[in-house]
């Protein structure tokens, strides 16, 4: 497609680039392919820039003049995007909203990782922290949710094209210092001027991160949705309200794994079978959580247990009885885990959360 789109563009410039090969750059010539150096397209912007060169050396100098007033075009349309007009600039109004989350997410996973005895009251507490970051997770996803490409699209184009300038102009200087840099850091050097629009740009790098994180929690819920005859409701239900709620920590979702199901389900069959209620098995080689994951053919590097009994069981009252227990809380938010198991027999629950290798 840009190769198409480059030969076009040089088969309408053809007769101009012959006229201006004997007296310099038309007129015609500079309306044609200037526009082109500053557009959105980037292959346009490449285009021209071919087409300029394909002058000849003669005409360098007047080329290194379009290529200033080109620069000076994606600066002046950096710094309009990263003006006042909030309104055309959804990344400031969902910054404003994720500093608020980022700022309450660890004060409030304190606050779950802390031990409360089991406290009544302040498990209340925490439930009630924990909806107030809920409320302002929910914000940041609805305002990550807005239609940026037209933003993108200029912003991009400012920014990739000034990059790019930058590359054309080592070829009048072979000492600029620009041609050491790799493109990370020639993106920083030519920003280090453009402060609103670095700012723009951190507020944009945060805003794809809660599109990212909504992204990936979607991905997985649709895995964790159909992963086998294994995963019956209760689990799937149980496993949605969970990584919801670590989400809205900032945590990753737990994807569902086979492996770990079968060695959650086989703890609750055992403690079903056997009328025990414990860790620890007397079961051989089913001792620890560790050993039933193994057996079960779990590989990664780590992995935990939460168990729940109770007359009439749902993953509701699993789930709350859970978050209402210390140490089955820190199993619940773990931020090393990224699968889990979870095996519901009868109404025994046993929840493993494991880590996989990389």
């Amino acid at each position: 497609m840009n190769r198409l789109l480059y030969q076009l563009f040089l088969g309408v410039m053809v007769m101009s680039m012959l006229h201006a090969q004997e007296a310099g750059p038309t007129a015609e010539f500079k309306l044609r392919v200037n526009p082109w150096m500053v557009s959105v397209d980037t292959a346009k912007r490449k285009a021209a820039y071919r087409a300029w060169l394909q002058l000849g050396p003669e005409w360098l100098p007047e080329y290194r003049k379009a290529l200033a007033a080109a620069a000076n075009y994606h600066a002046t349309k950096l710094n309009e995007l990263a003006g006042p007009r909030v309104a055309a600039n959804p990344y400031a109004a969902h910054q404003e909203v994720a500093r608020q989350l980022d700022e309450e997410r660890p004060r409030v996973m304190a606050l779950i990782k802390t031990d409360w005895h089991k406290d009544p009251a302040k498990i209340q507490m925490l439930r009630a922290e924990v909806a107030k970051v809920e409320q302002l997770w929910a914000h940041a996803n609805r305002l990550a949710a807005a239609d940026t490409r037209r933003i993108d699209a200029t912003l991009n184009a400012s920014v990739g094209g000034m990059m790019e300038v930058a590359r054309e102009l080592e070829r009048f200087d072979s000492a600029a210092e620009t041609i050491a840099m790799d493109e990370p850091t020639l993106k920083s050097h030519l920003l280090k001027d453009q402060v609103k629009a670095g700012i723009m740009l951190q507020h944009r790098a945060r805003f794809e991160l809660t599109r990212n994180q909504a992204t990936e929690l979607a991905a997985v819920e649709k895995a964790n949705a159909s992963p086998g005859q294994w995963a019956t409701a209760p689990i799937k239900n149980f496993t949605t309200r969970l990584n919801r709620e670590r989400a809205i920590m900032g945590l990753k979702p737990l994807r569902l794994e086979e492996h770990l199901a079968t060695a959650a389900r086989g703890h609750s069959e055992d403690m079903v079978r056997l009328n025990f209620f414990d860790h620890t098995s007397p079961v051989p080689g089913k001792s620890s959580p560790a050993e039933r994951a193994r057996l079960a053919g779990f590989t990664g590097p780590g992995t935990g247990e939460n168990i729940y009994y109770a007359t009439k069981a749902t993953f509701d009252s699993a789930y709350q009885a859970w978050f209402g227990s210390d140490g089955h809380r820190f199993n619940m938010f773990g931020g090393e885990w990224n699968v889990a198991g979870v095996g519901v027999v009868g109404t025994h629950w046993t929840l493993m959360p494991g880590q996989t290798a990389g």
